[in-house]
């Protein structure tokens, strides 16, 4: 006879894992020409879609005045009240917090990593998609050695490319994360798109030749929808999700199930 006790709590487990957040990352290294309007394009994607997200801001201090991420970590059975963005999503300064949630731990890299994304996952468990826009340098610190798959935009401007290459440089020695190269035109002109395929695959030739190692890239114009929502897509599809993870909710229903039985 099936032990249906059991199999009630493998299935709200289940259904936990299927419902914990994902966690994608956008790289910025001082570019704001590509990276501010691929962030704010993506996210109107995402929730058009139907996804609620959440923006953690690597760039915006906490304070009293304007709590985020580092509040939450202190207390999260009370969580400030967390500002709006100009939009339908969240965006919750997060310099200060991630920079504590990258401090050095004694467990090997990937499972101190493991165990951050779980953090998030549960201070934001009512989001399908935590996006968090930070310094490549402090994705590096914060979720090194784990499936984290950043998108690094870059511009055609010669300082960014320069800025695009030390990230991807900090990405791949530092945090040991392959990014996937987003170069992102300011219209869909041919000429345009041509500069951008050519940018794209400087840094993948860099990326091979110094770092000895194979990067995707891509070219997107932010004002062509189909092209932005390709790359929603695409970006969901390869983004982290937190291992073993259950919602408050479903964890006190599994683990009263467990009991009952």
């Amino acid at each position: 006879m099936l032990d249906g006790g059991t199999h009630q709590a493998a299935g709200l487990s289940a259904l936990a894992a299927d419902n914990a957040p994902r966690i994608v990352a956008l790289a910025s290294h001082g570019d704001r020409r590509s990276e501010l309007p691929l962030l704010w394009q993506l996210c109107a994607a995402w929730t058009a879609l139907g996804y609620p997200l959440v923006v953690l801001d690597g760039h915006v201090r906490e304070s009293q005045r304007q709590p985020g991420l580092q509040q939450l970590l202190l207390d999260s059975d009370e969580p400030p009240a967390l500002g709006q963005g100009g939009a339908d999503w969240p965006i919750v300064p997060a310099a200060l917090g991630l920079t504590a949630l990258g401090t050095p731990q004694t467990v090997p890299p990937a499972e101190a990593s493991a165990q951050r994304a779980r953090q998030l996952a549960e201070l934001f468990h009512g989001y399908e998609l935590i996006l968090i826009y930070a310094p490549a340098h402090e994705l590096a610190r914060t979720l090194p050695a784990s499936r984290l798959a950043p998108l690094l935009p870059v511009s055609t401007t010669d300082a960014a490319l320069l800025t695009a290459y030390q990230a991807l440089k900090q990405l791949l020695n530092l945090g040991r994360l392959r990014p996937t190269i987003v170069a992102v035109m300011d219209d869909a002109a041919v000429a345009t798109r041509i500069s951008g395929h050519s940018l794209g695959r400087n840094l993948q030739d860099c990326a091979r030749d110094f770092l000895a190692c194979e990067v995707p890239a891509l070219t997107v114009c932010p004002t062509q929808e189909d092209e932005v929502n390709r790359l929603a897509l695409r970006t969901l599809d390869n983004a982290l999700q937190p291992p073993r993870w259950a919602g408050p909710a479903v964890a006190a229903a599994t683990a009263t199930a467990v009991r009952s039985y």
